[in-house]
Formats: C-alpha cells, structure tokens, sequence
C-alpha cells in the first residue's frame, strides 16, 4: 500500500517535543508518588463503573497502611504474587509490597492451577495476596507444601478497606521513609511468545518510570487540557497501572469497568465523563458490533489511544463513535516505542500505519537474509535508545535471542513507507509460508472482520503436504447469523490475493477465549496440540465440516 500522501515529505516529530525525563523525576515509586499526592492528593484518581471513586490520598493511606503489615512478614527481594481483579485493593497492595522493597508477581485472577504452580515455582514467591476468585488455586497449592508459599492473603468484600482486618494495629510506612534504589525490581510479569515456556519479565523503578515520562511528556506537548481516560483492562495487564501513576503525578483520572462490556461501554464513558479512552487487540471490532445507538456519541471522549486498530475499520470507528483513533505501538520489553503524531493522523486514517518512532527510540528493520533495509521496505523490526529492558530473569538464552549488539529484537514483521511510517505486518514466528509466499494472519483476519456476519476470527497455519502450509480461519459470528464458508471465502476473494484465501474455515460455537488485552490466545484453539481440520469446511474440496 503506497503511502497516502502523494509526496514523501518524512514525517516527524515537532522541534519542541518534550525533551527525555523532563515529564517526571526520576525517582523511586514511592517516593514520587508521595511529592504527587502532595500536590494533587485531593483530586479523584481512580475511578470504577459502579461508582467507586478514590482520590490520591485514598490510595496512599490505604497503601502505606498494608504496607505496615507487610513490613512484619515480607523481607526486601522477596517476591508476592498478586491475583486480583479490577478493584482498589490491587493498588493498594501492589504499592504495599514495592514500599517494602519486594517484588510484585502479576497473575490473573481467573489463573489456573498448572499455571499458578508454575509461575509461583519459578519465581519463588513466599506470599500470595488474592481475591475471591484466585484464593481456592493459591490456597490449594499453598497446601501442597510443593512451593515457596507461606501464605496466602485474601482481600475481605468491603472495599476498600479489604485488608482492614491485617491493618488495625499496625503502624503505617510512611512513603517518605522508602529507602529504594532506581535499579530494584518491583515487578514480574510473564509473557507467553509463540514457543516454549512462559518467560519472567522483571522491570524496576526506572521501567515503570519511562511510560510515565512519555505520558506526561505527550500531554504537555498536546496540551489538550485535564483527561479521563477509560481503559477496558485489568490492573494485572500493567498499561492500567502506568497510566494511573502518570494521572496521579498530573491531576488526571482513570476510570476502569470491573469487566468489559461491550454493550455498556458507552453508557460508562457518559456517566464517568471520560475523556479518552485506550483499546486495545479486538476491542474496537466488538464495540462496532454492537447496535448503532445514540449513545454511540452521547459522551464526552474526544479522542481515542488503540493497540491495533483494524485498518478497514479505522474510518467506520471515527464516523460512528464522533473523534479521532491514533495509533501506538510498544511491547512489555520496549515500553513505548512507536506513536502516530496527531498533526498527521487523519491522513493515515485506514491504512494500518502506527507511526514513527519517538523522538528517543531508534528503529531499523532487518530483512530475511539479515541485511538492514535502508528507505522503504520490509523487515523485522529492532529498537534501541530509550528501550530499558536488560534481559528475561534468569534466562540468558532466550535474552540472548532478542537483544544484541545494543538492538531489540520485536520479533514483528512491520513495513515502512517512503515518509518514514511504520505498518504492522505480523509477528515474524505467526507468519504462514504458503508454497513459500508469507502472508500475515492479520491481514486475512482484518478482512474477515469486515464481513457484517463476523464478531471475530483467528487465522493459523495447517500443515500441508503440497503448500507446506494452509490457511485455516476460525470465525465466531453474530448471534443469528447462518454459517456459510463458501460465502466467507468469497468474500475474502474479492479483498485478496488468492493465495490469502482461507482454505480451511471453522465456526467457533461459543466465544473466542481471551487474554486480559482481548487478544485471542490461538493456542488454546488447538486440539491435542495442533489446529485441526476435521471440523472445518475445505475450499478445495467445497466440503461440509466433520458432525
């Protein structure tokens, strides 16, 4: 796709962006989180759909309060496993335990009991605070005596007093007296790439401190006034947090659901007069697959932040929903890295871009051969500058797979135009090799989305005796919509190349499952550790599934 401008003036950044680390201090959380409170404590911080609102002193007292109590049962470096829910007591414990010099290990509430016992083994946590939904797996593999687990802590109902009955006697760590270092862990997360065991991600204050910086910075630069944002994720994802912490260093709000809903987003935007909002993975294609309504623009949001916005979507989203959706693009191990500007945006609107690198990250792409490419083209990504992640704990060899010579590699497949624009193209290890052509699964996934019969689709790789690879789509389809493949097929025929065509299409009949961004998990479609066709229609032989 050229580049939707008819010349190749690059595009860039404006000569006063703010410079690095002029947004916050750097400083360990706690400690800049007291100076924040101190300035803007009495201003609502963090908001929920069903009314629950507390301001920055609310989360501090309440932090400092827990983190007294931990202080008589956590030693500094220990590691605490945390499975909660969207509700105050996850910042308060998640500050609690930081305060004490201790690490925090971010788990799903709904986590399972194979991947508790993994994720608690390897990261050798001692404490585990949980909800009413993690407390049976933590307490039960806590029994097993298999693990590091001397307790397990369960938030009470009355939030957001949860750890009221641990707190009363104790005396509270004040924030002040947090004698941290920039360089401490305070936080483990695990991410699950396309092979292998889940890798441990360990980020310290200056990680944490980066996202802020660039939020802050942004803002000062666009200076568009006091923002809202709603965010459909849970605290445990990380974006949640980070942005809470900038909004309590500059006066701003964030409002949370409990859990996403599509069909109630819009009536939560109004009532908690958000401003903007943050989507990301199929997030958008739900809320346009909702009823058209008024409340589709009775609502303050001004303008939208997404992770992937599905490109033949882009123009339906601003037409429908009344402001602009930008682009941004990072991952756990880059933090912040790629963002539209918005002076440009509207001109990118519907082609996939996601920007141009900020103004302290460097990105180059590397072709397949391992060459760099130079103007356009296309290529793997890399990163470097402001990218402070150092490596996977206690795993040099998969760090060693994605940093060298100072250079991350992503591990995306992105394209770059002749003004410097970036386009996601897929991740390099999800790519099918058809007959040895590549194609991205979101591309096919982009347009399979636009049929009006489609809620969803997941596109993998089968494999194939004479292709070496076929292309199989999982659809899932609005509630009375009649499954018809061949149509599907056709329909992706006159959008493709023939050789993007799925030969392979299944029904999902329920939904898809999802991670706590709203991205499908693909392998967890899989059935005895492959993708099957058994049950799907095979274009090439027009066929019915399997009963």
């Amino acid at each position: 796709m050229p580049s939707p401008a008819t010349h190749a003036t690059p595009v860039s950044w404006p000569d006063d962006f703010p410079a690095t680390w002029t947004g916050c201090p750097r400083l360990p959380l706690p400690t800049l989180l007291a100076q924040a409170t101190d300035t803007f404590g009495d201003r609502p911080v963090l908001l929920f759909d069903d009314g629950t609102a507390l301001t920055g002193n609310d989360l501090r007292r309440h932090a400092e309060r827990f983190a007294g109590y931990l202080a008589t049962v956590l030693q500094p470096g220990e590691r605490v496993a945390l499975a909660m829910g969207n509700r105050a007591e996850y910042v308060t414990a998640y500050l609690a335990v930081i305060a004490n010099r201790a690490i925090v290990v971010s788990l799903s509430p709904e986590i399972g009991s194979h991947e508790a016992e993994f994720a608690v083994t390897d990261a050798h946590c001692v404490l585990a605070i949980a909800d009413d939904r993690s407390h049976q797996v933590l307490t039960a593999l806590r029994a097993t005596g298999s693990t590091p687990l001397r307790d397990v802590i369960t938030v009470g109902d009355n939030e957001p007093d949860g750890f009221a009955h641990l707190t009363a006697d104790t005396i509270p760590l004040n924030f002040t007296d947090v004698d941290a270092a920039l360089e401490d862990l305070i936080d483990i997360g695990y991410t699950s790439g396309t092979t292998g065991l889940p890798k441990a991600l360990a980020g310290n204050h200056a990680e944490t401190l980066r996202y802020i910086d660039v939020h802050l910075r942004l803002r000062r630069l666009h200076d568009d006034g006091p923002q809202r944002m709603l965010m459909p994720l849970q605290l445990h994802y990380g974006d949640p947090l980070t942005w809470l912490f900038g909004a309590m260093c500059c006066g701003d709000s964030l409002v949370l659901m409990r859990r996403f809903s599509a069909s109630r987003f819009w009536e939560v935007a109004r009532t908690t007069q958000a401003t903007t909002i943050l989507t990301i993975g199929s997030v958008p294609s739900m809320l346009l697959s909702q009823p058209e309504s008024p409340a589709d623009r009775d609502h303050d949001i001004r303008s939208a932040i997404a992770l992937a916005i599905p490109p033949q979507q882009h123009a339906e989203l601003e037409r429908r929903f009344g402001f602009s959706w930008t682009e941004s693009y990072g991952s756990s191990e880059s933090g912040p890295a790629i963002k539209m500007p918005l002076d440009v945006a509207a001109e990118f609107v519907g082609t996939g871009a996601l920007g141009i690198p900020l103004p302290d990250v460097q990105a180059r792409l590397i072709d397949e051969q391992g060459q760099l490419v130079e103007g356009p083209g296309t290529g793997e990504l890399e990163l470097s500058g402001e990218i402070l992640f150092s490596g996977y704990l206690d795993n040099p060899s998969a760090t060693a797979e994605v940093l060298h010579d100072g250079w991350l590699r992503t591990g995306d497949l992105m394209r770059r135009d002749d003004r410097g624009v970036y386009y996601f193209l897929g991740r390099s290890k999800e790519v099918i090799r058809r007959s040895g052509i590549n194609i991205a699964p979101t591309e096919v996934e982009a347009v399979l989305r636009q049929h009006p019969d489609v809620v969803d689709a997941a596109v993998v790789p089968v494999p194939d005796a004479m292709m070496g690879e076929e292309i199989k789509a999982y659809v899932e389809l609005t509630p009375k919509a009649t499954f018809d493949p061949r149509g599907l097929a056709d329909f992706c025929a006159e959008r493709l190349s023939r050789h993007k065509v799925p030969r392979y299409i299944e029904l999902r009949t329920t939904a898809f499952p999802r991670t706590p961004s709203q991205r499908i998990p693909k392998k967890q479609l899989m059935v005895d550790g492959m993708h099957r066709t058994t049950h799907a229609w095979d274009r090439a032989l027009d066929s019915e599934p399997a009963s």
